[in-house]
C-alpha cells in the first residue's frame, strides 16, 4: 500500500491546504520536494479574512468548494481541542481529508522509505513494550503517520488521567522534574495529584514562556529554571517561538542564546521520583544528561515520543538498553496529527492497574 505522499503524487484532484503557519510551511516544503502541486489554501468559515498565504488567497471552506469543486484536503495545523476536532470532522465529511506527518524537529520524514529503512528497529521497539495496548498504540501511530487517514486517529486512545491512574504512581512523588515546563500546566497538575509533593524543578528555555511559568506557578512548590535540559553544560542557540516550533536545533530567525544544563547536576542532592521530558526533540540528549540520576533513583519517567520520526523506536530502545529495570508503556492522547505520544517507564511491578 502507498504512503500518503505517494498517493498524492498519483492523485489528479486539486490539493488544498487547510490552515497556515509553521505546519503548512513544512507540508509545502515536502510537497515541492516530491513534485506534489498545491492548488490553494483555505481556513474554516469565519477565519478567512481575505489575506494571502505564500501568494495564495486564503479562502473560506465555502469559497474553496465553489472554486475547486471536488478536492483533497491536507490538514496543516495541530489541535486537540474538541470543538476544533469536530470542525475538522465536518470538513472530512464533505471532502477527502488527510493529516500529513511532518517532523516537529529534525529533517527526517516518516514515509514508506523511512519505515522500510528502520523496519528492524521498529520491530525491536514494539517487542519491548509491556502490554497489548502499548503495541496497539505503536501500530496505530505508524498508520497515522504513514497514511494520514483521519479514521486512524480515533483508535487506541487514553487520557492523561487514565495514564496517571493506571501506570504512574503520583501518590509516591515528592521530588519531580518537569522538563519543557512551558507555562506551568504540568506543575499545576502534579501539585493537584501528588499529596506528598515537596518540590518540582521546572525547566523552560523560552524566555517569554518562562515568565508565564513563573507567574502561573507562584505559590506552588516549584523552582522555575530558565535553561534547556541537555547532556552537558554549554551555551546553546535556541529558536524561540513560544510553541512547538521552538527548540535548540529548530531553524528560524528568532535565535537566542540559552544555557544548556545537565540534569544530573540538578539532582545531585535530591532524590528524583518522577521526571517528565517534553523538550521538543532534545529528549535523547536530556535523558543522557540524567543517566546517573535515573540509575540511582529509578524514578517514573514520562518521555514525549513524537518530535522526531525516529523517536518512536529510538527512545524506547535507548531506555531499555541503558535502564533495563524499566517496564515500558506507550500511550497516545486525542488530537491531530499523531502527537502527544507518551512513553512511560516505571520500575514498579504493579502496572497496569485497570
Amino acid at each position: 500500500m502507498n504512503d500518503l505522499w505517494t498517493a498524492l503524487q498519483k492523485d489528479s484532484s486539486p490539493i488544498l491546504l487547510y490552515g497556515m503557519g509553521n505546519g503548512a510551511d513544512k507540508i509545502l516544503s515536502v510537497c515541492k520536494r516530491k513534485g506534489i502541486e498545491i492548488s490553494g489554501v483555505f481556513a474554516s468559515d469565519g477565519f478567512a479574512r481575505g489575506n494571502l498565504y505564500r501568494g495564495m488567497p486564503v479562502l473560506s471552506f465555502r469559497e474553496a468548494k465553489e472554486r475547486f469543486g471536488d478536492f483533497r484536503v491536507l490538514l496543516s495545523f495541530a489541535s486537540s481541542r474538541p470543538e476544533v476536532l469536530e470542525t475538522i470532522s465536518l470538513v472530512a465529511g464533505e471532502r477527502t481529508l488527510y493529516v500529513p506527518d511532518v517532523p516537529v524537529a529534525g529533517e527526517n520524514l516518516f514515509d514508506k522509505d523511512f519505515l522500510d529503512a528502520h523496519m528492524q528497529d521498529f520491530k525491536r521497539a514494539r517487542e519491548i513494550l509491556e502490554d497489548d495496548l502499548s503495541k496497539d498504540v505503536f501500530d496505530t501511530v505508524i498508520s497515522c503517520k504513514l497514511y494520514g487517514e483521519l479514521h486512524f486517529f480515533d483508535r487506541n486512545l487514553s487520557t492523561e488521567e487514565e495514564d496517571f491512574n493506571t501506570i504512574l504512581h503520583p501518590g509516591d512523588y515528592r521530588i519531580c522534574g518537569d522538563f519543557g515546563a512551558y507555562s506551568g500546566d504540568t506543575a499545576k497538575d502534579l501539585a493537584r495529584r501528588c499529596p506528598l509533593l515537596q518540590q518540582i524543578l521546572s525547566v523552560e528555555p523560552d524566555a517569554k514562556t518562562f515568565l508565564r511559568l513563573q507567574k502561573n506557578t507562584a505559590g506552588l512548590p516549584v523552582l522555575p529554571i530558565h535553561a534547556a535540559l541537555w547532556d552537558k553544560e554549554e551555551t546553546l542557540l535556541f529558536t524561540s517561538g513560544g510553541n512547538r516550533g521552538s527548540g535548540v536545533d529548530a531553524p528560524g530567525k528568532k535565535q537566542t542564546e540559552v544555557q544548556g544544563i545537565c540534569g544530573d547536576r540538578l539532582f545531585e542532592k535530591l532524590h528524583a521520583d518522577y521526571l517528565k521530558f517534553d523538550v521538543e526533540g532534545a529528549e535523547l540528549r536530556a535523558l543522557q544528561g540524567l543517566s546517573g540520576t535515573i540509575l540511582r533513583d529509578k524514578p517514573d519517567l514520562l518521555i514525549s515520543c513524537y518530535h522526531r520520526p525516529e523517536d518512536l523506536f529510538l527512545l524506547p530502545l535507548y531506555v531499555k538498553k541503558h535502564f533495563p529495570f524499566y517496564r515500558l508503556y506507550l500511550r497516545r492522547h486525542r488530537g491531530v496529527p499523531a502527537w502527544d505520544i507518551n512513553l512511560y517507564a516505571t520500575e514498579k511491578r504493579d502496572c497496569v492497574r485497570l
